[in-house]
């Protein structure tokens, strides 16, 4: 369950960040981390976990799938 919040909300970082969505989970982590808050530090690393799970390439064991687009 936790797994499924995280990656919605990375998701929704990525969707609003682009390709600076793990910067921008990086920063709030620390900037949590700065103001002694761990609990939402560990929280922003999950979610920067699950925006990294995002960029991880797919394989896809369909003859030609790529060539599709």
């Amino acid at each position: 369950m936790f797994q499924d919040r995280y990656a919605h909300f990375a998701d929704a970082l990525v969707f609003v960040h682009g390709p600076l969505a793990t910067f921008e989970a990086q920063r709030h982590a620390e900037l949590c981390l700065k103001q002694g808050d761990t609990d939402m530090a560990a929280h922003w690393r999950a979610t920067l976990d699950a925006v990294r799970e995002m960029k991880k390439p797919v394989s896809c064991n369909v003859p030609d799938c790529c060539l599709a687009a």
